[in-house]
């Protein structure tokens, strides 16, 4: 075996090594965060009774149109079967793929947006402990259908199981979560079809948080805002340690 070829094995594995430690990281504190989001579920009175304030703020603004948008995709199978197959294909598998493109093609990005993931997942999880909010599916009296779980057996277990804290519908990291995604993809590719596609990921997902019943619009807006304001610590956190790492004039 020629020193070339022992140099690139020892290469390949050293960033299999590296791709390794970085998929336990983010997949174990996505675990960590689904399972501490469940222990810090509180009793579902005070989550239907936020919801209903939420609902109540939504009137009072006059953004209150998630049933009737619902109700205008209802009776078409295939628009029902589209928003389902966003909402659940369209979040994790997405995430998953956008940092393994950004861990591989973009690594001085990379870190940014990870930070900026773990940081409002823990952001997010002080809001789960603290304000429990009844996803608009649990509310039929509005006329809201649950159409991931009436067409999703799987999904319909796994929503319905202790993994999951049913009441962690605000801030909806779905949303927020897939605006960082199009962020990243947009601010790092050159390609324009990438990039077309980076910026229909948000809007693609907002609507099918919605017209599935598992969001209000007030939970997309905390989302985001969660997401953002991250971002933008970590920034500026990336500011700060490069100004400590500048050499001094004496030093130059």
């Amino acid at each position: 075996m020629t020193t070339t070829v022992r140099r690139d094995l020892t290469r390949c594995r050293s960033v299999g090594s590296r791709l390794a430690r970085e998929a336990l990281l983010v997949v174990g504190a996505y675990l960590a965060y689904e399972a501490v989001r469940r222990l810090v579920a509180p009793d579902s009175p005070e989550a239907f009774a936020r919801a209903m304030n939420v609902i109540r703020f939504e009137q009072r603004l006059g953004i209150f149109y998630e049933p009737s948008l619902q109700q205008h995709i209802i009776d078409h199978d295939w628009l029902v079967t589209l928003c389902n197959w966003v909402y659940v294909w369209g979040y994790l598998p997405v995430i998953s793929l956008a940092a393994l493109y950004l861990y591989t093609l973009h690594r001085d990005s990379y870190a940014r947006y990870r930070n900026a993931f773990l940081l409002s997942g823990a952001m997010g999880l002080l809001v789960f402990a603290t304000l429990p909010v009844a996803p608009p599916r649990m509310f039929p009296e509005f006329g809201f259908v649950d159409t991931v779980r009436d067409n999703s057996v799987v999904y319909a277990r796994f929503e319905g199981s202790d993994l999951v804290n049913e009441f962690a519908a605000m801030p909806s990291f779905h949303f927020g979560w897939i605006l960082l995604v199009g962020i990243a993809v947009v601010r790092t590719s050159r390609h324009l079809a990438m990039r077309v596609a980076g910026a229909a990921l948000p809007p693609a997902m907002l609507a099918s948080i919605v017209l599935t019943a598992n969001h209000y619009v007030v939970d997309a807006l905390a989302g985001a805002a969660i997401v953002l304001l991250a971002l933008l610590a970590v920034c500026a956190a990336e500011r700060g340690t490069a100004r400590m790492r500048r050499p001094t004039p004496a030093l130059r």
